[in-house]
């Protein structure tokens, strides 16, 4: 077995093409886009964001008033008296109004731009980009919310978000409305538990919460990591492209003329990956800590998590490069298997957030990405530098030792048996 390990070794460090591409080029990147992003999201106080939303107003706040009291009457079977006492109480709250001093107060001011606009005018804005969303306040909705709330009903009319496409500006907008429209309900619920006595509504506050986190995470840090699981992905797609140079050479013929188990050249690709990823992420991780200080201050224990997380994906690449090597082993065409590899190592580079940060991807694609070996991994290092928690990374732990073994029992069930390998 040693033997078999040591080829595989051999193989891939005397190609010092390859073996540059994968230690100097993810360097190289972390240091041309920390400087290209530099201040895009650095630890200023504050941040500049210009935000643009145009509110098309449907309903008319003053029928509102008449609207509740006939629903009070007819729906809720109130007496005349009591429902005027409602509708006197409820007129101080106006939803529409509380979202328009929300949007416009001095804590948003400097982020957000309203625009008042008429609905086709605003979907026109929007479409052509000069917007970031709209937001539609249909008829009836202030007479409908009010009404919800004191019959401990659940609202038929509520407010339409509509945006062209999303994008961290117009994602940022439907939070806010959002958070405006949750904290609207809380005060409903409170006023509803004490009987309407209170019925001031509480505006949520702008600005940014800590979350409580012991270490920012940085930019330059989010590049380290998602380059060295990037380019672990191109260790996997190197080892298993040298088994098509191998099996050209007949070296694998060789092999089971010495009556060796074939199992042991499987392995070997296996324990030869696991190496080559260790060493190839740690190598990435250091001189990038030591050119740009990436973590600065951090314990030995903090390393210490940073290599068990390594481990654990370098496994999973192992497992990887186990089907990889299956596949070359079966396929007749070797140039149309090497290219199926560099459209795998793409899709899961991407997804993964090694060619695109992935808090800027949609929601469905951040989804997906999080399943992918090197998603997975930016994901439990992420957690782990910021809070430098145990219970952040044993879930993902998990899943990564989950998907080490589903892999290579897909890459021992399909090893071809003696005499069937192309």
């Amino acid at each position: 077995m040693r033997s078999f390990i040591k080829k595989d070794l051999l193989i891939f460090l005397r190609d010092w093409k390859e073996l540059l591409s994968v230690l100097v080029l993810p360097i190289i990147l972390v240091v041309v886009l920390n400087f290209a992003f530099a201040g895009l999201f650095g630890d200023d106080d504050k941040v500049s964001m210009d935000l643009q939303l145009a509110i098309v107003n449907q309903d008319d706040e003053k029928e509102a008033m008449d609207q509740l009291n006939e629903r009070l009457v007819s729906d809720a079977a109130m007496g005349e008296q009591e429902a005027n006492a409602i509708v006197e109480a409820a007129g101080g709250v106006q939803p529409v109004q509380l979202l328009s001093d929300y949007l416009e107060s001095d804590e948003l001011k400097d982020w957000v731009t309203v625009h008042h606009l008429e609905e086709k005018e605003a979907a026109d804005k929007v479409k052509e980009g000069e917007l970031d969303g709209m937001l539609i306040i249909p008829d009836g909705y202030t007479a409908d919310s009010l009404y919800a709330s004191f019959a401990d009903e659940s609202a038929t009319k509520s407010l339409i978000y509509k945006m062209e496409e999303e994008t961290l500006d117009s994602s940022a907008l439907q939070q806010l409305v959002q958070g405006f429209i949750n904290q609207l309900n809380h005060q409903f619920a409170i006023q509803e538990m004490t009987g309407g006595a209170d019925m001031d509504v509480v505006l949520p506050e702008g600005g940014y919460e800590d979350l409580g986190t012991e270490h920012n995470f940085t930019l330059t840090q989010y590049f380290t990591i998602s380059m060295g699981a990037l380019f672990a992905l191109f260790v996997v797609t190197t080892v298993a492209m040298k088994t098509g140079l191998e099996i050209r050479g007949q070296v694998f013929n060789r092999i089971l003329l010495t009556n060796t188990h074939p199992m042991r050249f499987l392995i070997g690709k296996m324990v030869s990956t696991i190496c080559l990823v260790i060493l190839q992420i740690i190598f990435v991780l250091i001189v990038s800590h030591f050119l740009l200080d990436v973590f600065p201050g951090r314990t030995l224990a903090f390393w210490g998590g940073i290599l068990v997380m390594i481990v654990l994906l370098a496994l999973v690449m192992s497992g990887l490069a186990a089907i990889f090597t299956v596949i070359l082993l079966r396929m007749a065409n070797i140039d149309a298997a090497n290219g199926l590899f560099m459209f795998i190592l793409l899709l899961l580079g991407t997804l993964g957030g090694g060619f695109v940060p992935i808090y800027m991807m949609p929601e469905w694609m951040r989804t997906i990405g999080e399943w992918t070996p090197n998603g997975l991994f930016l994901k439990m290092l992420t957690g782990w530098v910021q809070f430098e928690d145990v219970s952040f990374i044993v879930q993902p732990s998990i899943f990564l030792i989950g998907i080490f073994l589903v892999f290579t029992f897909i890459g021992l069930a399909l090893f071809p048996k003696r005499g069937k390998a192309q």
